[in-house]
């Protein structure tokens, strides 16, 4: 029985970085090909959402977050912040469970290597993840001047989320090759995830009998890590990245070996 080392599901990136690189552009390029904007939507896209939050939240609910310090953020830009981290992985999981069956042509080849789809698809989230995070920091100097010197911890704060996405996408196109109806369920599970995380709301909002099974979701400690680190000039608590960073990891190692131990039969079933 063959058994994948921790760093596999890395290598295999890297070895096949060209070929990723090439299909992720190709990916990209045909998302918004035919529209009438075409790439503009990248950033149209921010745009709305961030007027919508601040309309029903600011407007309508009149809400307010209160930070650390005492401060008041936007609420449009707390809860956007939490959707742009958290969209990477909802975005790949929720095209996961039809990834091979929509890219079927790749698995009939017999030399390619169909696990790289997986690294596709998360760089195809990267890309709308970095247009998101770039509206983010304009609005947030815009509103709230220069970020705090713990914004350059952000990337460290997304490496994790990195490696959950990468774990769960394999996991999930493999599983969607024999269960066709994975794919709503998988949708409703990330939505109510996204409910069970810190997005629309911060973590003190949780009532304290609750805080202990509440916390055992990761993103909770990303996302509340990713506000604090942009808004509040926090530094992310080591021991807790570390732990989240660590479990991504053997989520990504785990789904990637799970996938390559089914892979021989995918062609059988497509």
């Amino acid at each position: 029985m063959h058994v994948y080392h921790p760093l596999s599901f890395l290598t295999t990136g890297w070895s096949h970085r060209r070929l990723i690189l090439r299909l992720a552009r190709r990916k990209i390029e045909a998302r918004y090909r035919g529209s009438m904007l075409g790439s503009l939507w990248t950033l149209i896209q921010p745009l709305l959402l961030l007027s919508v939050y601040s309309f029903v939240f600011g407007s309508i609910f009149n809400s307010r977050w209160k930070l650390h310090d005492g401060r008041e953020a936007q609420f449009a830009l707390a809860v956007f912040a939490g959707m742009v981290l958290f969209s990477v992985f909802s975005d790949c999981v929720n095209e996961a469970p039809g990834l091979l069956i929509s890219n079927q042509i790749y698995i009939k080849q017999v030399r390619f290597p169909i696990e790289v789809l997986a690294w596709v698809n998360l760089l195809g989230a990267l890309f709308a993840f970095a247009i998101n995070l770039g509206m983010l920091l304009l609005f947030v100097l815009l509103y709230r001047g220069l970020p705090p010197p713990t914004a350059v911890a952000l990337p460290a704060l997304l490496a994790p989320v990195l490696l959950l996405t990468l774990g769960v996408t394999w996991m999930l196109s493999s599983a969607g090759v024999f269960l066709r109806d994975l794919s709503p369920i998988a949708t409703v599970a990330t939505t109510a995830l996204m409910f069970l995380s810190p997005v629309f709301y911060p973590f003190v909002r949780i009532p304290e009998q609750f805080r202990p099974y509440y916390a055992v979701n990761p993103f909770v400690s990303i996302i509340e890590g990713f506000r604090g680190a942009l808004f509040e000039g926090l530094w992310p608590e080591p021991r807790t990245l570390l732990f989240a960073t660590l479990a991504g990891w053997g989520v990504a190692w785990l789904g990637y070996a799970a996938f390559m131990k089914t892979k021989r039969g995918f062609a059988d079933v497509l």
